[in-house]
């Protein structure tokens, strides 16, 4: 049974494994505790997907450094010069698709789907924003509208609700530069937004580790995804490959590409059983995820494969501690009830 699950992993490239936001499509209450840290690092499942996933990381991470990524080829620089050119438009232009489609079809929504508020001020917020990420000189003040939703959203819904979409500050963030620093391909700002972005993949994937229960809801709907798997295990290792696929996104070449390459199929396969609310929820994921492509990493972030692997179960490690601190950080003063025995 145990080597059926394994054997299964393969299977787990299926675009709906990973990719569902699940609080778009359940009934969920942040102020349920999380699943027991304690009781989690002694599963068996668990660690053994920690074991199997650290050696993907390694073998993958040889393999990014032997094998030549598309920057290290000479005869592809003039066309990969000319593509990053092109990668704050993408920025630019995929935002203002985005909040033109709210402001038309969603007036309501802050950002993603389960941030709604009835205010018939945001259709203007979200035209206004639209308009602005048209021009370079103008995409500050789209990014500014940003960065104001996200506030905006932090005060309705609370901080650690939020920690799941920092990739919007990232976007916020690089559009304010386009104005103020013209337009770089390379530098600060658009690590800002590769790091966002995979902060937001890697923040999901410990959600699934953390409140199994509202992913067990999905699954109830859409039982087939399990392909016969407990779902227990089903769930903690959709959240494995997520959290692989972003660390690789962050500090790989062209184990990059495979990463933006497999979470881009997740996001767009996910369409196909969950609809317009995904489309709409993962647009502004699929944005810097496009623009990331278009400028790949030069040199891996760790000097060799020991190092990023030592790095991602460090990564592993501190996102657990500080995803089941932060709930209770931010749940034990607004919500004392909760810790009472």
């Amino acid at each position: 049974m145990f080597v059926r699950r394994f054997l299964a992993m393969g299977m787990l490239s299926l675009p709906f494994a990973a990719a569902a936001h699940v609080k778009w499509f359940v009934d969920y209450n942040m102020e349920h505790r999380p699943a027991a840290l304690l009781h989690l690092v002694q599963s068996g499942d668990f660690m053994a997907l920690v074991v199997l996933a650290t050696g993907v990381i390694f073998f993958t991470s040889i393999l990014d450094r032997k094998w030549p990524s598309p920057v290290d080829v000479s005869a592809w620089q003039p066309a990969l010069i000319r593509l990053e050119r092109f990668a704050p438009g993408v920025l630019r232009y995929g935002t203002a698709f985005f909040f033109l489609t709210l402001t038309l079809g969603f007036p309501h929504i802050i950002l993603t789907p389960e941030l709604v508020i009835p205010n018939p001020a945001m259709r203007y917020v979200h035209a206004i924003i639209a308009v602005m990420a048209l021009h370079r000189r103008t995409s500050l003040i789209a990014g500014a509208g940003i960065l104001f939703l996200y506030s905006y959203a932090t005060q309705l819904y609370g901080t650690f609700h939020m920690l799941d979409y920092l990739v919007f500050i990232g976007v916020g963030v690089h559009l304010i530069s386009q104005t103020l620093c013209g337009n770089r391909v390379r530098g600060l700002p658009m690590e800002v937004v590769r790091f966002t972005l995979a902060y937001s993949f890697l923040w999901g994937a410990i959600e699934k580790f953390m409140q199994p229960a509202l992913f067990h809801q999905l699954l109830k709907d859409y039982p087939y995804l399990t392909m016969g798997l407990n779902s227990d295990f089903f769930i903690r290792a959709s959240g494995f490959v997520e959290f692989c696929c972003a660390w690789h996104i962050f500090s790989g070449r062209a184990a990059g590409y495979a990463g933006i390459g497999l979470m881009a199929f997740f996001v767009i396969g996910a369409v196909i059983p969950f609809g317009m609310i995904d489309f709409i929820g993962h647009f502004l994921f699929i944005v810097p995820l496009t623009a990331i492509l278009l400028v790949p990493r030069r040199v891996p972030l760790c000097r060799t494969a020991w190092g990023c692997t030592l790095a991602f179960v460090t990564t592993l490690g501190l996102f657990l501690l500080a995803a089941y601190a932060a709930w209770y950080m931010l749940y034990f003063y607004l919500h004392p009830h909760l810790f009472r025995a």
